[in-house]
């Protein structure tokens, strides 16, 4: 039997249609194979789309991997497969998010495939409504409050934070820190030094935002002529014997402020006053060592030795180090405010004087106020009110020493209510007051603190003050973050002949 003859033309047609399938074949599984290569080789860090934003937008990562934000990379049409969009396993190295947690839950602890690079941490206080008619170290609550929990800045107004377990924000181990940190996971082994290593270099430089944690203290009168100077000049445990249990609090302060209330002189060309007062050179590094790096000279007893104890007291306190302002050669000078930078908030200080005449005629603002030929004090008038303004409008914590009010007066006069509350209108973060020698009111005022008045701090050899109950003091102690006042604590003390400690 004959086999059938298959015409060539219809040869030819089955041939061509073999050839376009084999062909085809081969071109589906070439795309195909492209496909996963395109998945197996371009892979992705994938991060957090508010993380992108801030830190990786401009950033270029090694050739191994691309970085990605997690909403372009749920975007792409990478077909590999029907759980490739259901997370970065498939196509991605890494994932990096923000995670938030306070320090006292464990949240989630670095392992063998991830780590966590620190963004910025936040402090939590619990805080209750000021009082500070209370007289006991420490405690400025009512004995009934109502405790809140919220960071600095949302801290409601009036109220004092609390510490933790006796620790302040800032203390190692202060519980109530809220951490934001990234978190990168390697999904895929071999990629992990590639990746690591380009996260560990990127997150190195970078600053790692933190509320700032400063404190600074004031304290009142400090007239150490007499057996008080003896034994911190002469004593090698003088410090403890003068300042005994204070010293731990005057010493905690970043910034600890006293008022000098005298000449650091060896002159004896005093002037006609009632009572003159002076110290030896010798003493003031003790009472730096003691925690005072700023001395107020605003007051009555600046001028005692006339301008040459003055401008001694000047070199006296640029000789060893201790700032002060409201006082220069001239009155160019003394309108300056002193500036410095602790823990990232800016200070600007300023002391002024504010005092009555006294019984003898002493007339501080025309006798001890800086002109242009005369060193001397600021005394407060309108342009310190501008500056005040000034200052502030330049992002400084401003605080305002001033000596006035009226001696043995323990409640403000109106006058300096008024006074001390416009250094708050124009600018004054904080206004410590002296001169009275006794303690007169802490108050808040629009959100500012003022105290009118810190007493004698240690202000020995005057018997009087047992009668006018000008033997007790305080040091007001506040602590500020990010330049709000969150801490506000007040330390009773009492002081005797040659020594002070707290009550």
């Amino acid at each position: 039997m004959k086999k059938p003859i298959i015409p060539n033309k219809i040869m030819a047609t089955i041939s061509g249609i073999l050839f376009l399938a084999l062909a085809s074949f081969v071109l589906l599984f070439l795309i195909e194979h492209k496909k996963l290569l395109s998945c197996t080789k371009n892979y992705y860090a994938v991060v957090d789309d508010s993380l992108f934003d801030e830190y990786f937008s401009d950033i270029h990562p090694p050739e191994a991997f691309s970085l990605i934000s997690l909403s372009d990379f749920y975007s792409l049409d990478l077909n590999c497969g029907n759980e490739a969009k259901k997370g970065p396993y498939a196509c991605a190295v890494t994932f990096v998010t923000k995670n938030e947690g306070m320090a006292f839950f464990d949240g989630e602890k670095e392992n063998a495939h991830s780590k966590n690079y620190s963004l910025r941490s936040k402090y939590y206080f619990p805080s209750a409504e000021t009082d500070f008619n209370q007289v006991s170290s420490l405690n400025t609550s009512k004995p009934n409050f109502t405790i809140s929990l919220t960071d600095a800045e949302n801290l409601p107004q009036g109220n004092t934070a609390i510490p933790v377990a006796s620790k302040y924000a800032g203390d190692q181990g202060y519980a109530l820190e809220k951490e934001t940190y990234a978190r990168c996971t390697v999904v895929i082994p071999d990629f992990e030094k590639t990746v690591f290593d380009f996260f560990d270099e990127f997150f190195k430089d970078k600053n790692v935002c933190k509320d700032n944690i400063t404190f600074l203290a004031a304290v009142g009168d400090i007239m150490v002529e007499g057996g008080a100077q003896k034994t911190l000049i002469e004593d090698e445990n003088g410090l403890e014997k003068v300042f005994g249990t204070t010293l731990p609090v005057l010493q905690s302060n970043d910034i600890m402020i006293g008022n000098l209330e005298g000449s650091v002189t060896e002159s004896r060309k005093r002037i006609y006053k009632s009572y003159t007062f002076k110290f030896h050179k010798e003493v003031l590094p003790a009472l730096k060592k003691a925690g005072f790096n700023y001395f107020m000279q605003t007051n009555n007893h600046c001028y005692d030795y006339g301008e040459e104890g003055f401008k001694d007291t000047l070199a006296a306190l640029k000789e060893y180090g201790i700032p002060t302002s409201g006082a220069g050669y001239t009155a160019e000078e003394a309108k300056k405010f002193y500036h410095t930078t602790v823990n990232g908030t800016n200070f600007a200080i300023i002391s002024c004087g504010a005092f009555p005449i006294e019984r003898t005629g002493f007339n501080g603002e025309k006798t001890a106020t800086a002109t242009d030929t005369r060193a001397g004090i600021l005394w407060q008038n309108e342009e310190l009110f501008e500056n005040i303004k000034k200052e502030k409008a330049l992002g400084n914590f401003v605080i305002v020493n001033v000596h006035g009010g009226f001696e043995y007066r323990h409640k403000p006069h109106q006058l300096q209510r008024d006074l001390y509350e416009k250094f708050v209108d124009c600018g004054a973060d904080l206004v410590f007051g002296s001169h009275p020698h006794v303690i007169q009111p802490t108050e808040w005022y629009k959100g500012k603190l003022i105290v009118y008045s810190l007493g004698n701090f240690i202000f020995n050899g005057e018997s009087e003050f047992a009668v006018y109950g000008a033997l007790d003091s305080e040091i007001v102690r506040v602590g500020l973050v990010n330049g709000k006042i969150v801490y506000t604590e007040i330390y009773p003390t009492r002081h005797n002949e040659t020594s002070v400690r707290l009550r």
